[in-house]
């Protein structure tokens, strides 16, 4: 059997491409804060129009924590390249404090889901909706926690 390749430094490569997993999808969901998270679609039908307004992540405190904890697994995914394979994986917290934040954005009674749902029919819908910056967040979210475990496990 041949033994995995190791860079210069004594890491493997599987565990510098898992801190390298870790710092993008890190970064992507620093970025999903930035995206709409929700938004209120209101629907005209005798004029046939449709308005919406978005909300993204950082109009709200649970988006400013997402921005966090992918800014911290950023930096956790750096010093696992730079100094141990560890920091890799401690990136699995911030990685559910994301998750974690994106539920408590949808549970949040504050917000413009449970203010805004009316219906006047055949004139006037307004309705509120989960947008993709909030899907993406939490995609990155779980891919920041899947990663950062997998270096977890690949070290036992």
């Amino acid at each position: 059997m041949s033994e995995p390749t190791r860079p210069p430094g004594g890491r493997s490569t599987a565990s510098l491409l898992l801190a390298l997993g870790v710092i993008v999808t890190g970064l992507a969901l620093a970025v999903t804060a930035l995206l709409p998270w929700a938004g209120v679609t209101a629907r005209l039908t005798v004029l046939d129009a449709e308005i919406t307004r978005a909300v993204r992540g950082v109009d709200r405190g649970p988006g400013w924590f997402v921005m966090g904890a992918g800014l911290v697994a950023t930096l956790l995914g750096v010093l696992g390249v730079i100094r141990s394979w560890l920091f890799t994986g401690l990136a699995i917290l911030p990685g559910a404090v994301a998750a974690f934040a994106l539920a408590m954005f949808l549970t949040d009674p504050k917000d413009l889901a449970d203010r805004l749902d009316l219906r006047v029919p055949g004139l006037l819908s307004i309705e509120p909706a989960v947008q993709y910056g909030w899907f993406a967040g939490l995609l990155a979210s779980v891919a920041v926690a899947v990663l950062a475990a997998a270096a977890l496990l690949r070290r036992r």
